[in-house]
């Protein structure tokens, strides 16, 4: 049964609920949430949210979880983007230091110099979607000064970490 709830969780990016993970797999709420706190001792899945807006994340590992929490903050700093256009030449500033401190970078940040010269609505698919390639150009981000770092860490804080009581 763990099998088919790692595997259920690792196919939705976005993460699902316990509603949804119970459904899908049949299962009552306590099952799934011993397996789900199981899962979570291991550092398998984070939870994200709270009560009934908790989605459950597979991460399979530390690692995994900085690829989530990068993405999330990219998605944040998409939605600022929208709103505050202006910070994009903020960001080509930044990323010609970024640039300067770090040459070996060059083939990330070529790319983000397309994307901050190109259409908008390609710059903010790009820093948002999932995958490897996607996450690897988060790595070398010249837009994480958008974010405070009480913003950041309020980002941090969404996830909870694995000694919290779960709520499916």
């Amino acid at each position: 049964m763990e099998d088919r709830l790692v595997s259920l969780l690792a196919s939705r990016p976005g993460g699902a609920s316990g509603r949804q993970l119970a459904h899908y797999l049949s299962i009552s709420q306590p099952t799934l949430s011993r397996m789900l706190r199981d899962l979570r001792s291991r550092g398998l899945i984070v939870s994200e949210g709270s009560a009934r807006s908790t989605r459950y994340h597979w991460v399979g590992g530390r690692a995994r979880l900085a690829v989530l929490r990068r993405r999330r903050m990219h998605e944040w700093i998409a939605i600022e983007l929208i709103d505050r256009p202006e910070l994009l030449n903020e960001a080509r500033k930044r990323l010609q230091k970024i640039h300067a401190a770090n040459p070996q970078g060059s083939i990330y940040h070529q790319r983000w110099e397309e994307l901050l010269s190109g259409p908008v609505h390609d710059l903010l698919r790009s820093m948002t979607e999932d995958g490897e390639q996607a996450d690897v150009l988060r790595k070398e981000s010249p837009l994480t000064f958008v974010m405070t770092p009480e913003q950041r860490r309020a980002l941090y804080l969404q996830f909870r970490q694995s000694n919290e009581p779960l709520s499916a």
